[in-house]
């Protein structure tokens, strides 16, 4: 099979076993999942996928590929298949128990890199609820002289966070603690900031999620409480002892609780709400009261 063959295959596979849609944002989506699966496969990039269409895939490669689909076919996601997706333009490994970073997400990151301006400062990040670690880890390549405690409660978290601090070389610049938020961490510690992308999906709004996220993606990583705010309260009731005088927390949030979180944090200092790409609140940045 020809990598031209291969993609042809992939998205008639798809189109007619996984989406019943025929319009164009369907097949884009299409496109988009077959392209991935394909420069996972071959360790490439679209680029060498058009500019190759001829070359043959071994019978190895033919036949990984045609399973990668009867998994994408049963709802899994791309990512949980390759074992890796791209955050911030760099590359982590993910599978079962950890979240898919959304591109959503960089937003956070990209405002942290906007109240820093000095690349070259010697920072100490937290990074809690780190999931695969992607937020603190792209921290720590923006900011090379920076150093980075991540923090979560779950076992299979912790895992992606050691490997793809080994997959970036981080390992003398990271640190990685296993908590309930910030309950077994040492009271002494004071940091330049605190990121967290947190669960913040409520039980209501959990229904409307859809299935592939909560067939295959661990729900204690979206699962917020009775309300969608219980991480909010918690951070806002203890996170200020870990922050340095008006050093920032930034929380991501969903798209309807803006005003909530605003009020929950209603005893730090310059509470703002942050758009994402799309127009949508995505980041509370919160600073500790001086």
């Amino acid at each position: 099979m020809k990598i031209k063959e291969a993609l042809g295959f992939g998205i008639d596979a798809l189109t007619y076993g996984l989406y019943l849609q025929d319009d164009k944002e369907t097949k884009r989506h299409i496109e988009s999942d077959v392209y991935f699966l394909l420069t996972s496969l071959l360790n490439s990039n679209r680029t060498y996928i058009k500019t190759n269409p001829d070359k043959e895939l071994s019978k190895e490669d033919e036949e990984k590929f045609k399973s990668w689909l009867a998994r994408r076919l049963s709802l899994e996601p791309v990512q949980y298949i390759s074992g890796e997706t791209e955050f911030y333009s760099l590359n982590f490994y993910v599978g079962k128990g950890v979240l898919i970073p959304r591109q959503d997400t960089e937003t956070l990151v990209e405002l942290v890199e906007k109240h820093f301006h000095d690349k070259k400062k010697e920072l100490l990040f937290m990074d809690l609820c780190c999931g695969s670690g992607c937020i603190g880890i792209s921290l720590l390549k923006t900011f090379p002289n920076s150093n980075c405690v991540f923090v979560d409660k779950h076992k299979a978290p912790i895992e992606y966070t050691l490997k793809n601090i080994k997959r970036h070389e981080l390992e003398k610049r990271a640190k990685v603690i296993e908590s309930d938020l910030f309950s077994t961490l040492n009271k002494d510690l004071r940091f330049d900031a605190i990121v967290c992308n947190p669960p913040y999906i409520s039980p209501q709004d959990l229904k409307s999620v859809s299935m592939q996220i909560t067939l295959f993606e661990p729900i204690e990583a979206l699962k917020g409480g009775t309300d969608g705010l219980y991480y909010y309260r918690q951070v806002a009731d203890s996170g200020q002892r870990f922050l340095k005088p008006s050093a920032p927390l930034f929380m991501e949030i969903g798209y309807n609780q803006s005003k909530d979180v605003c009020q929950i944090f209603k005893n730090w200092d310059k509470t703002t709400i942050h758009k994402d790409l799309t127009g949508n609140p995505r980041v509370v940045k919160a600073l500790r009261p001086n």
